[in-house]
């Protein structure tokens, strides 16, 4: 409060009449002014945003509410002057309550409106409504705000926001993002808002509906993306936006990275430096990755169908699978120690039992040693087991003892857990019907669903994976190739939805429903046969040594993919300065995989 009486100060403009008191006018009373509310919701649970006080008898008193908290402010100068109008308040609230009533106001509201007392700064209200309390109808010039972070799972009556913001509701999502809707909402057309918030909802899956609603309904014009940086002491990654309602095609961005990241930095003067003009339309719905207007352009290039290319999707004909979903890995995923002692009870085990790859086993070109196995037992929608046409749980238990007495041993503890499951076969052995269980028995690319780079490695070992990955299933080493290679590693951090900054350390999420959009550069025989003997000599060195330097194989595989879409050398370079390990703030070992 101290600070905006000093403002107001600050900011008269005094002349050099004392019969006017030099221009300098009396302070007013801030009390008023001052409101402790929950903006995030109106005092109707449908959402109505005003009281709409238009109806007959309630204008008069409204109008009479208005003069009052108006003398407060500009006029009253002694206690007695205003606990007389404080006690003036008390009587046109409690009428208005009244008369809100009579014309079918809901009662819960009324009674909130009549018990709201703006003269008692340390209470606050359930509700928040800018023409009762501020007589403010057509929207506020600014809002200001670094809304309180608050994870999905710890927000206190998620019902109440569910009614209030309906589509615009996720479960996981964090408060702040409800906050931004509500401050674009309570600007008045060519208002300002100006946020500090966790950047998070950039790139986060409960943030595309906060993205989605900023660009239809409102632009940005400054968005500052701190990341790393310690310039605010947050236990967040934060970033500032200045937005407003118009309309406009481009914004100017930057993003704090690297070694920059490390320390404080001068908002303002860092974006004056290194800021750039971006594009709206470039706000990709996957996730918002600020780059500057050369690597904008580099990505269209890439996905440009005039080059040649066809999306990966169409590409593998569809064939993007999800590993497996054992439902309770704690049962079906053991080591080689369980392994072997299973197949030492009983030899049979071992038809059941696979090689087993977790997600983050999969690294770039090969696997990861992990010594990890899988009991798989399809369903019986999808194997005839001896057990399949019993007619009852109790007499395909017996069977199935019969058939695999260890495995059935191994299982058997975990039986009530298993039942639970909603990811499992007709009995509580057997793991969810899959189309696609003969994918894994043949050669195919894995690479799995989060990773700070993609790792992508061909199998002809027959592993199988989790669903933390993905299979193509088919031997195809241009496909290898190109996944490798530092054009896509580049596409894929514009492209694809990210945990925090793709470029300075964030994990990139190679899901299904964005992977198979990646335009796949179709190629004549020689040239993919070229590179898949690339690819080939890759995976033999890593295979015989994870450690082998492989730097001049992956340069040649990286040069040919530049032609292959048709990149200039001087893109080639603007290309490969955005991936360098320093300026994302990695260790150079990191980009190995």
């Amino acid at each position: 409060k101290l600070r905006f009486f000093i403002s107001l100060v600050v900011e008269q403009r005094a002349n050099a009449d004392p019969a006017d008191n030099y221009g300098i006018r009396p302070l007013p009373n801030l009390e008023t002014r001052f409101v402790a509310a929950d903006t995030l919701l109106g005092l109707q649970a449908d959402g109505d945003a005003g009281l709409a006080l238009a109806k007959g008898v309630i204008d008069p008193i409204e109008a009479h509410l208005r003069h009052v908290r108006e003398g407060y402010f500009n006029n009253a100068r002694t206690r007695q002057q205003k606990l007389r109008l404080r006690k003036k308040d008390d009587e046109l609230r409690a009428a208005l309550a009244g008369a809100l009533k009579d014309v079918g106001f809901p009662h819960d509201a009324a009674a909130a409106v009549a018990h709201w007392d703006p003269y008692h700064q340390n209470a606050g209200a359930a509700w928040f409504d800018p023409e009762w309390m501020f007589g403010v109808a057509d929207g506020f010039d600014v809002v200001i705000g670094n809304p309180p972070y608050v994870r999905g799972e710890k927000i206190p009556g998620k019902e109440r926001l569910r009614a209030a913001y309906g589509d615009f509701f996720r479960g996981t999502a964090d408060l702040y993002t409800y906050f931004f809707r509500r401050g674009v909402e309570l600007l008045r057309p060519g208002g300002l808002l100006c946020f500090i918030v966790s950047n998070k909802f950039m790139r986060a899956d409960y943030g595309l509906p906060l993205r989605t609603f900023l660009k239809q309904h409102a632009a940005p014009r400054l968005l500052l993306d701190l990341g790393r940086t310690g310039t605010f002491d947050a236990t967040v990654r934060p970033c500032i936006v200045l937005a407003d309602r118009e309309r406009r095609d481009l914004f100017r961005a930057a993003t704090v990275r690297g070694a920059a990241g490390a320390a404080a930095v001068d908002p303002a003067g860092y974006l004056d430096r290194n800021g750039f003009a971006m594009a709206v339309t470039d706000l990709a719905d996957a996730g918002w990755s600020l780059a500057p207007p050369e690597w904008q352009r580099l990505r269209a290039k890439i996905e440009a169908t005039t080059i040649g290319s066809q999306p990966l999707g169409e590409y593998v004909k569809g064939q993007i699978y999800s590993g497996i979903k054992t439902g309770l890995n704690d049962a079906f995923v053991i080591d080689s120690t369980t392994r072997d002692r299973l197949i030492a009870a009983d030899p049979k085990s071992a038809e059941l039992i696979r090689p087993w790859l977790r997600g983050k086993d999969v690294r770039r070109w090969r696997p990861r040693p992990g010594g990890w196995y899988a009991i798989i037992i399809p369903s019986g929608a999808n194997t005839a087991w001896p057990w399949s046409s019993a007619p009852n749980e109790a007499a395909a238990r017996v069977l199935f003892k019969k058939t695999y007495h260890a495995i059935h041993a191994h299982l058997t503890p975990f039986a009530a857990r298993l039942r639970q499951r909603q990811d499992r076969g007709q009995y509580f052995w057997e793991l969810r019907p899959c189309a696609y269980y003969r994918a894994f028995d043949q050669p195919k690319i894995i690479f799995p669903d989060i990773a700070p780079g993609m790792r992508a490695l061909l199998d002809r070992q027959g592993h199988l994976v989790g669903n933390t990955a993905y299979v193509i299933p088919g031997d195809d080493g241009y496909l290898l190739s190109l996944l490798n290679s530092k054009l896509l590693d580049f596409y894929f951090r514009l492209a694809l939805p990210c945990l925090d900054d793709p470029f300075d350390g964030g994990h990139l999420r190679y899901i299904h429903a964005w992977m198979e959009h990646t335009p796949i550069a179709i190629a004549a025989d020689i040239t993919k046969q070229g590179l898949a003997a690339l690819a080939e000599r890759i995976r033999t060195a890593k295979q015989a040594d994870p450690a082998a330097d492989v730097s001049a194989l992956q340069l040649r595989i990286d040069q040919a993919v530049y032609s292959l879409y048709r990149l200039t050398p001087r893109e080639a370079d603007t290309l490969e300065a955005a991936l360098l390990p320093e300026r994302r703030g990695l260790p150079v070992e990191a980009q190995a995989g």
